[in-house]
């Protein structure tokens, strides 16, 4: 019989049940804070590293009270200390949904928490949420939930559950996009800065992105639970082992007018930007088409109708919110951003960017987007002479040269108006359509559904997007980590990091 949280205790230990706080989130919604556990143990956790733990759960159905105990049981099934669950009543649509709420729950719960230190005392506010170390080669902490798509969990853990599909993991940054003025370097690593051997025989490679958001789905749930305790090892904080890590240490939430902002704030940001980095770009040299209704703007500066060298379309989120003068705005925004790859190509390349603004200010509102129309990436001869050319996309964080992977779409999202000067693009992948039953390969426990990154800035968009590594031949990341960023790094002087590298 498989050893359950209801069943996983002595016949001296005081009785065990499901107990369970409510509060509110940031939109009013009821928030479950729950566990099986005596009182003692609810109120005080005895293992900080691990009972205390609050693993975040949302559904897109509502979860019954009745049926806590179960789902209980389906994640911590064979568990000897138990972390608590806390159950969002909020049912996003997908998993691109629960980060949106999550992040904006995440600075909510800090501005609450100002001057409280950790707030773990005080039962007046709801807790803060905690990171999450989601993989082995995850050197940093990030945020981390599950979604519920269906009632799986009332029939347990294993293959044959005909309850439907079970839970989708879901790993982000958590800093709302708006705060993130520049990637941090040492999140951007091929290899800890550390491993100072490392650094000298070979170098370590800086990424060209960073996750922002990964969207899996489990496939096999008889190794549900094993996929459990090997989660629940990134628990311990990258900095302090042993302590849950509430990310305090993350930039502080950005004021409304910047995560929401308003159409002074775009034009003035698209307007430094102009002024800032394109100044050199002939404007006359692009040619610009309105699609019907002017839903669509397509950017070339290619002077017949052929084939582009680069062919992308370009969600614009931020104007999604914007209700006037957006024909204006979008225009200044495809120029913007068309110039600044220009201008940032070694050699000249004939390009057809196609500029959209999403219906939401959701990332969920371009899962259901219509098809391309046209071949996405960056055209090259991948073998020299052949005469085949192949559309290469920049998937996998690192700048070398591969050939495309299937996926079932791909675009650019633009979801905040200082694109140029910040780190403002992303890309975004659907790897299997989320929408159909999923298909599920047989030798693993979850797929990948969704992924998006964060480029690091415009030259290294410019970069991933034009597929520069193809031409180059680069077999390995181009960028390497720098002597003095090394240092930096490390925090040592130049005459401490001459001293270490010596050694």
């Amino acid at each position: 019989m498989a050893r359950t949280a209801q069943i996983a205790r002595g016949p001296s230990d005081p009785p065990r049940r499901w107990i369970q706080r409510e509060y509110a989130d940031h939109e009013g919604n009821t928030v479950i804070l729950g566990k099986i556990s005596s009182e003692s143990q609810f109120n005080q956790p005895e293992s900080e590293e691990f009972e205390a733990y609050r693993l975040q759960i949302y559904s897109t159905a509502p979860i019954q009270p009745e049926e806590f105990n179960k789902l209980y049981e389906y994640f911590f099934s064979g568990f000897d200390q138990f972390p608590f669950l806390e159950i969002y009543s909020y049912s996003p649509e997908d998993g691109l949904a629960c980060v949106e709420h999550q992040r904006h729950e995440v600075a909510y719960r800090k501005r609450l928490h100002v001057g409280q230190g950790e707030g773990e005392d005080n039962e007046s506010l709801p807790p803060l949420i905690p990171t999450m170390r989601t993989g082995f080669k995850d050197h940093f902490m990030s945020g981390f939930c599950f979604l519920l798509t269906s009632k799986s969990y009332l029939k347990g853990a294993f293959r044959d559950n005909d309850h439907g599909t079970g839970p989708w993991w879901i790993s982000f940054e958590r800093s709302l996009p708006a705060a993130v003025k520049k990637l941090p370097m040492i999140k951007r690593l091929g290899g800890p800065a550390t491993e100072l051997e490392t650094f000298k025989e070979w170098g370590i490679s800086v990424d060209s992105e960073i996750r922002d958001i990964n969207v899996d789905i489990t496939t096999d749930q008889s190794g549900f639970g094993f996929d459990m305790k090997d989660l629940m090892v990134g628990r311990y904080s990258t900095y302090v082992y042993g302590k849950i890590d509430y990310g305090l240490h993350e930039p502080p939430p950005p004021s409304p007018s910047e995560e929401t902002p308003t159409l002074q704030h775009v034009q003035e940001a698209l307007e430094q930007q102009k002024m800032a980095e394109i100044q050199s770009i002939d404007s006359e040299v692009l040619r610009l088409t309105w699609g019907p209704e002017n839903s669509t703007l397509t950017v070339t500066n290619n002077p017949s109708d052929g084939e582009c060298d680069l062919q992308y379309v370009i969600y614009v989120q931020f104007l999604a919110h914007i209700e006037q003068e957006r024909t204006a705005v979008l225009e200044t925004t495809a120029r913007t951003f068309t110039a600044g790859i220009m201008s940032h190509l070694p050699l000249p390349k004939s390009m057809y960017f196609e500029f959209r603004i999403p219906d939401s200010d959701s990332l969920s509102s371009l899962i259901s987007s219509p098809p391309n129309g046209f071949d996405i990436g960056a055209s090259h001869e991948f073998e020299a002479g052949s005469g085949t050319f192949i559309r290469a996309l920049p998937q996998g964080s690192r700048d070398y040269s591969f050939r495309p992977y299937a996926h079932h779409y791909f675009t650019v999202v633009l979801d905040k108006p200082s694109f140029i000067q910040e780190p403002g693009v992303l890309f975004f992948t659907i790897w299997s359509d989320p929408l159909p039953e999923v298909d599920i390969d047989p030798d693993t426990t979850t797929d990948r559904v969704i992924e998006t990154r964060r480029s690091a800035g415009i030259y290294e968009a410019t970069r991933r997007l034009a597929m520069l590594s193809v031409e180059d031949n680069v077999q390995d990341s181009p960028r390497k980590l720098t002597q003095e960023e090394h240092a930096e790094l490390l925090s040592l002087s130049p005459e401490e990091y001459e001293q270490q590298m010596n050694f």
